[in-house]
């Protein structure tokens, strides 16, 4: 437990670390004192445009985007017992999506947005639960399914924004790479709001999730039916993965890597919650660092980095899994 609580603070503040060095990044230098100057307050014209419009709104995305997706990914690997069975594998971020743009390409506002992405996962995970035939389907075949209907999704998405009008289709295609520059605001403060619900939801899902790994009989001694339970982690990950998706659009490999970085770091058996969301915070806001500084002035959507990292450690993740069965 001690070690837990230490990797969480050291996480916690290498968040707010990153955080700071990132008001300073960018074509216009700002020192940490005029940022510092500009979070109080005190600052006018130019710094404060740049720090508290364009800055600070696309940092606070990349932390609760990442720590709903790092969450996420722990519930969901949890439910499936695989290290792949993660929301953007499986296709629940594609189908929130779908929901998101159908909505906001109909002009709705953001309230009703972030109601459709969250339909729009829910279908999404309905489908794959139907598809793989629902009961006591094997897991394995259930990621399959889910790769395939994600795919279906994305095709959906790719034809929306192909046939939408140029304005509107030139914003959905930022928003699905995980361009956080222009982040809407309306989307951001409503994701917020959200996730101060959720993630508390998410936390409180630690007893199900230790009951569900002792076997479905155990679960039911301790009073949490592995029905039940399996349907609380279900829809609390897809919420979570829903509401990412609305502030940062289908950011993907975030809800793979950070679970296992945070077993790695926390040395527990378990996928740990506080940990993996931590994680997934300092992943994608420092994959977002390097999207805006590897080509500067050029910027890269931060989703193009994370599928480059998360690609890399998806590959290094097969060959391990292929590894462990030749040798079985």
């Amino acid at each position: 437990m001690g070690r837990a609580v230490a990797v969480d603070l050291g996480l916690a503040t290498a968040c707010t670390g990153l955080a700071l060095l990132a008001l300073t990044l960018g074509t216009m230098p700002v020192s940490l004192e005029d940022a510092a100057r500009a979070l109080a307050g005190e600052a006018t014209g130019p710094l404060r445009l740049v720090v508290l419009e364009w800055r600070l709104p696309r940092i606070l995305a990349a932390l609760c985007a990442g720590a709903a997706l790092g969450m996420a990914g722990a519930l969901f690997q949890t439910l499936l017992r695989n290290p792949l069975g993660s929301p953007d594998v499986i296709g629940f971020d594609a189908g929130a999506f779908s929901g998101a743009i159908l909505a906001m390409l109909a002009g709705a506002a953001a309230s009703v947005v972030a109601l459709a992405s969250l339909a729009g996962g829910l279908t999404a995970g309905l489908l794959v639960y139907a598809a793989a035939g629902g009961g006591h389907v094997e897991r394995n075949r259930l990621i399959l399914i889910g790769i395939a209907v994600g795919a279906g999704f994305t095709a959906l998405n790719d034809w929306l924004i192909f046939t939408a009008p140029l304005d509107s289709a030139l914003i959905a295609a930022s928003w699905k790479q995980g361009a956080l520059a222009g982040v809407d605001r309306g989307r951001l403060a409503i994701g917020v709001t959200i996730l101060l619900v959720l993630l508390p939801l998410g936390l409180a899902c630690r007893r199900s999730m230790d009951a569900l790994a002792l076997g479905d009989d155990k679960a039911m001694s301790l009073g949490e039916p592995s029905g039940t339970a399996r349907l609380r982690l279900g829809l609390v990950g897809l919420s979570l993965t829903a509401t990412a998706t609305l502030i940062a659009g289908p950011v993907g490999f975030v809800a793979l890597i950070a679970p296992h970085a945070a077993r790695r770091l926390a040395g527990s058996a378990g996928l740990p919650l506080s940990t993996s969301a931590l994680f997934g915070a300092l992943f994608l806001l420092g994959s977002d660092c390097v999207a805006r500084t590897l080509f500067a002035p050029r910027l890269l959507p931060v989703g193009a980095v994370t599928a480059c990292l998360g690609g890399l450690y998806f590959v290094l993740l097969l060959r391990s899994r292929m590894r462990r069965g030749a040798a079985t």
